[in-house]
């Protein structure tokens, strides 16, 4: 549902962005110190090493113009070795804020040494509900740039509850992990309004024919379907209900998000996905600033772009310490490259960042008809 060309390989990219003066050592001249240093750790080495290119180019493109500023990064690889490492490292180099980590054991092993040290911390990637209670608990300088793992399900359930609420629904899920709590999830909110299912089950995945799953839904009087599955098992379900003679109006969350290779999702499916920020504004104008086909940025590249544009308006308002207190970042809204962004006391994004996307001749769209994007990521 992406339609970028293909990405050249990673040498190619590090040099492109060397020479658009993305990567840049640790500064050593004589006013360095005068300078604000914020930090960057992100996965730069192993298999997880594109998640940090996308993590330090969208960074560095927010920090480029800015003098008075310094940037450090450094490698965490995604585990909690170099998540020790990559703290210690930013610790002595004196940040005053540090962004990215979106790996949770390389996070985990960072995070108190970072709090230790006063040193607060925009997480990205993370989406591990108990990371709101670890904060409190531990008292971490930290807010998280990021959804929470809940919030997919709430976007869905959210929609759902209006526009399912005189449809018989099902829940089905295909057993694993994702499946079940995307459902289980998705049923617990509906049923705070009311709302419960004519039928639940639990499908085998893979199968090259689902009409028994199909009847059994149509038997129950069933028009509309969550799914907690993938894409291909949606376009079976899908299929082989139409071949029955039941029509079905399909909604799941983002693992329907897939190739066309996987199967055809029916018109009017229902998907809780991020959209492709580059697609729409206000992302849309660093797209026209990237160098072609640059293979960072995609994925964690506009929420890294705008964690930096964050740490830069606390920077602002920390004036002279050294350190960026955490009321710099609870509390006001920041403009950035994601739109407005507001963390709450418990250090959450106050907006769901989960959006709801309609199948529409083959092509997701924006349920509420914006024309920015019709492009999920």
């Amino acid at each position: 549902m992406n339609d970028r060309k293909a990405i050249p390989g990673r040498e190619t990219m590090r040099a492109m962005m060397l020479a658009a003066g993305l990567v840049a050592t640790i500064a050593t001249c004589a006013n360095a110190q005068e300078r604000t240093v914020v930090g960057i750790s992100a996965p730069l080495s192993g298999y997880f090493e594109i998640l940090g290119e996308q993590v330090e180019a969208g960074s560095r493109m927010a920090l480029a113009d800015r003098g008075d500023v310094e940037t450090v990064v450094a490698d965490d690889a995604c585990s909690a070795e170099g998540g020790s490492r990559s703290a210690e490292a930013l610790i002595a180099a004196k940040a005053a804020i540090v962004i990215g980590y979106p790996c949770i054991e390389a996070f985990d092993a960072a995070m108190p040494r970072l709090a230790e040290a006063g040193i607060p911390v925009i997480v990205l990637g993370v989406q591990a509900e108990g990371l709101g209670r670890e904060r409190e608990e531990n008292n971490w300088p930290m807010v998280r740039l990021a959804p929470r793992s809940s919030d997919e399900a709430l976007a869905l359930a959210t929609h759902l509850r209006t526009a399912w609420r005189t449809a018989g629904f099902a829940l089905i899920d295909d057993g694993t992990l994702y499946g079940r709590q995307l459902v289980e999830t998705v049923r617990f909110l509906l049923e705070e309004f009311n709302l419960k299912p004519v039928f639940t089950d639990t499908f085998r995945p893979q199968l090259e024919n689902q009409v028994a799953l199909a009847r059994r839904l149509q038997k129950a009087g069933a028009t509309h379907v969550v799914i907690g599955g993938d894409a291909f098992d949606a376009a079976v379900i899908g299929r082989d209900a139409r071949a029955v003679g039941a029509q079905l109006t399909l909604a799941g969350g983002s693992a329907l998000v897939a190739p066309p290779s996987d199967g055809t999702l029916p018109d009017g499916t229902i998907i809780a996905a991020l959209p492709d920020w580059l697609e729409r504004d206000p992302a849309r104008d660093l797209a026209a600033k990237l160098p072609e086909n640059l293979p960072a940025a995609d994925g964690y590249f506009v929420p890294a772009h705008a964690a930096a544009e964050i740490a830069l308006a606390a920077i602002a308002t920390a004036g002279s310490e050294d350190r960026v207190g955490l009321d710099a970042l609870v509390g006001p809204t920041f403009e950035t490259a994601l739109g407005p962004v507001r963390f709450g006391d418990d250090g959450n994004l106050v907006r769901n960042l989960f959006e709801i996307f309609v199948v529409t001749d083959g092509k997701p769209v924006p349920a509420e008809g914006d024309s920015n994007t019709g492009a999920i990521r």
